[in-house]
């Protein structure tokens, strides 16, 4: 039986509403699928299933972090710095095992080199890493 054939079964099996909707719909399935040969058949399965326990659903969107052992991973990796949101994300992203995006600093660094390389060489580029880590700094210190 495919797929069409197996829809074409259920069809009077899913019309309608009511509490024994579900009843209907196994039994419908049982059917269709072949599992069973009759309704009685198929109505003693599904009245099996029912009394089976089923499994708890999983929550969804909520994840569970272990607080304590979160924390010992930010103190650590601390390490008697200066607190900031700009210091403390990429922290806490790799605490929790996210993915740690480039830090706002080597961005700025990268962006400053696009604007201020000319020729390339590496005499320019220690000069120019000099320049773009004093600008990033004087711009940490104004915000």
């Amino acid at each position: 039986m495919d797929r069409k054939d197996y829809t074409n079964c259920m069809i009077p099996y899913m019309k309608g509403g009511g509490e024994d909707r579900k009843l209907r719909f196994c039994i419908g399935a049982k059917i269709c699928s072949g599992k069973s040969k009759n309704e009685e058949e198929a109505q003693k399965l599904c009245d099996e299933a029912a009394l089976q326990p089923k499994a708890p659903k999983k929550a969804r969107g909520q994840c569970k972090i272990d607080i304590a052992s979160l924390a010992a991973c930010i103190i650590a990796s601390l390490d008697g710095m200066e607190i900031s949101q700009a210091k403390l994300a990429p922290i806490i992203a790799g605490c929790t095992g996210q993915k740690v995006e480039i830090s706002s600093r080597e961005k700025f660094i990268k962006k400053c080199f696009k604007e201020n390389m000319v020729t390339g060489d590496i005499k320019e580029a220690q000069k120019l890493r000099s320049l773009c880590t004093k600008m990033w700094k004087e711009q940490e210190i104004a915000a």
